[in-house]
């Protein structure tokens, strides 16, 4: 994995500060090596995590074929290459290297847009076309590479991550009052596309750009579409298995080996036995906080703890595992850290335990690890796809929290109303991309609900898993985000993804445990779905009150321009006792509603964001 930049501009470059500030500012996703490209009005920069053919894979990497000159800056790994480069080779076309970044060139070479549709993987790149005096921008179908840009009048910036555009100093942090809506009524999630940055923006998954002539043009190449199913329910199990066995064995390809997460749920269960079953003395990683063990409370939708499980799975694949434990230093400590590596506020501690946990694993020299992310999302495995009061709510499932929203906002900078307005209109512009072709409102409406998930609250995921990951240079493959079990299990029957043919009880991601349940122990396939695990620590807690209540109470705080603080301290003064919404569902109650605040804050100190509604 990597970080990639660049710009385009009318005026010929006349010397390399920029592209040098844009590419430090993103060393961080990749720290074996980094280089730049400047050509008349163009300047690529690269930082490169080295993954596969580590001698040879540098980038920008360029290519002269038949007197036409291209040049490529990639972030991603490609897990078709092989087929790609055979493809490649029938068409008369000689390699260099072993690495997916010359296969992709290549292929633009020879298919220009059309080379997409080739590509299993994920990625994000910038291909200039010297000759046509254009580059071409695109993202993975299920976005779970970054690509973020912004146009002014004479020019086309772009970066892996925000900060890339921002060291540019071609535009300024500015936030209008749809950035502010887009934080207080969806944060930490965004519309698809936006930023909490005006005029800076997110390349949308399953789309490509074309720069040239001062205008770019976006095209949406993939999505979900909702297509007839005919095969059996058995087969749909063998399919499932096939699929997600296949993509694991894909994302096992590396020259520095590989690892896995390992929370002892179903997912990343599944994902390590199919690597234990191919990588010999697998080594896993789960992640534990600080007295956890003592401290853990049960509830509905965290009924068990991780570690009884991975303990499970250890002694049944006989893993080299480690068990890192986060500390409430650890987890308060970063999340300052957390905001810079994702450049806007996130999911507070969700984000700093993440960041925690990647760190170690990377100081233990792991460069590749592979998570189960992504697998709840396309299976079920959330309860808003079967609980009744949660699939009618009228906002986000995830976040049925427009009461604490509102009153979170400081009175008087917009209409409270205007939170709940926006939260209603970002569903129904999304929900506009769903066709159905089923007259059954069961399945329909399980359909919206999906789509839903997959562009708000998993795009969050991913953001959160790329960012932290990345900044500590280690690379998270996500073997679900494969698009064709996305495109298949998409079209599978909703009542059968429930489990409800058999009965009135619902089994979350029924077809996986199925597809599965000779491959791992039963108390896994047994287990009820758990969250990301957060801490119990009253410590934290405290910790989060005490730093809170500080800022709020000096005041040149920058909360004080668009939070209502008076709401914030009856908040704490009663230690949340009152709050009968979840900010965002279970991963986010009343601790993470307040780092979520002070991320906020430091946001808007850090990067100096104007404020303009």
């Amino acid at each position: 994995m990597c970080g990639i930049c660049g710009y385009m501009q009318e005026k010929k470059i006349t010397n390399n500060d920029t592209i040098f500030k844009m590419q430090k500012s993103i060393l961080r996703r990749g720290n074996s090596e980094n280089n730049i490209y400047v050509n008349n009005n163009v300047a690529l920069g690269h930082a490169r995590l080295s993954i596969i053919d580590i001698k040879n894979g540098k980038q920008p990497m360029e290519k002269n074929i038949n007197g036409k000159k291209y040049t490529i800056v990639y972030n991603g790994e490609i897990y078709n290459t092989n087929v790609l480069r055979n493809i490649l080779i029938t068409k008369g076309y000689i390699f260099d290297t072993e690495c997916d970044t010359e296969v992709l060139l290549l292929l633009y070479i020879e298919f220009k847009e059309k080379m997409l549709k080739f590509i299993n993987g994920i990625f994000a790149f910038a291909i200039y076309d010297e000759k046509d005096s254009s580059i071409f921008v695109a993202k993975d179908r299920l976005g779970v590479k970054p690509l973020f840009y912004t146009l002014t009048k004479d020019k086309f910036i772009f970066s892996s991550e925000v900060k890339g555009i921002l060291a540019s100093e071609m535009i300024a942090p500015t936030m209008g009052k749809d950035e502010l809506l887009e934080l207080l009524a969806l944060g930490p999630a965004h519309t698809p596309g936006k930023t909490y940055f005006k005029d800076i923006l997110e390349l949308q998954a399953g789309h490509y750009g074309i720069y040239k002539d001062n205008e770019l043009k976006i095209t949406k190449y993939w999505d979900l579409e909702e297509k007839k199913m005919f095969d059996s329910d058995e087969d749909i199990l063998d399919n499932v298995k096939y699929l997600v066995t296949d993509a694991t064995k894909k994302q096992i390809v590396s020259d520095v080996g590989v690892s896995t997460m390992l929370s002892g749920g179903l997912d990343s269960s599944i994902v390590t036995k199919i690597v234990s079953d191919n990588v010999h003395n697998v080594r896993t990683y789960s992640i534990n906080y600080e007295n956890n063990d003592k401290d853990f409370v049960a509830n509905s939708y965290q009924q068990t703890k991780d570690s009884d499980f991975v303990k499970v799975m250890v002694k049944y694949l006989n893993t080299k595992h480690s068990d890192i434990i986060v500390t409430d230093k650890d987890l308060f400590s970063n999340l300052y850290e957390a905001v810079i590596a994702r450049d806007m506020p996130g999911m507070a501690d969700i984000d700093s335990s993440m960041y925690v946990f990647c760190k170690a694993i990377s100081d233990n020299n792991e460069k590749v690890v592979l998570s189960g992310e992504c697998s709840d999302e396309i299976f079920g495995g959330y309860p808003w796809f079967y609980k009744e009061h949660l699939k009618q709510a009228k906002g986000f499932p995830w976040a049925l929290s427009e009461n604490l929203r509102e009153n979170l906002l400081k009175d008087g900078i917009l209409d409270k109303s205007e939170i709940f307005s926006y939260i209603l209109k970002s569903k129904k512009d999304t929900l506009k991309n769903v066709t159905h072709i089923s007259s059954d409102s069961f399945e329909n409406e399980y359909k919206e609900l999906n789509y839903l998930t997959i562009k708000y609250f998993m795009n969050t995921l991913i953001e959160r898993t790329d960012r932290m990951s990345m900044r500590t240079s280690l690379e998270v493959r996500v073997p679900y985000a494969d698009h064709r079990i996305f495109e298949y299990v998409y079209n599978v029957d909703a009542k059968l993804k429930l489990g409800l043919r058999n009965g009135d009880n619902v089994v979350e991601k029924y077809i996986l445990k199925q597809a599965f349940k000779n491959d791992i122990p039963t108390d896994i396939t047994n287990r009820k779905k758990s969250p990301f695990p957060k801490t119990y620590s009253k410590e934290y807690l405290k910790l989060l009150e005490e730093k809170l209540t500080q800022i709020i109470d000096e005041p040149t705080s920058r909360i004080h321009e668009i939070i209502n603080v008076d709401y914030v301290r009856n908040l704490i003064a009663t230690h949340g006792e009152e709050l009968t919404e979840n900010l965002f569902g279970q991963l986010m109650t009343y601790p993470q509603t307040l780092a979520f605040l002070i991320q906020i804050d430091y946001w808007l100190t850090a990067y100096n964001v104007q404020i303009k509604l």
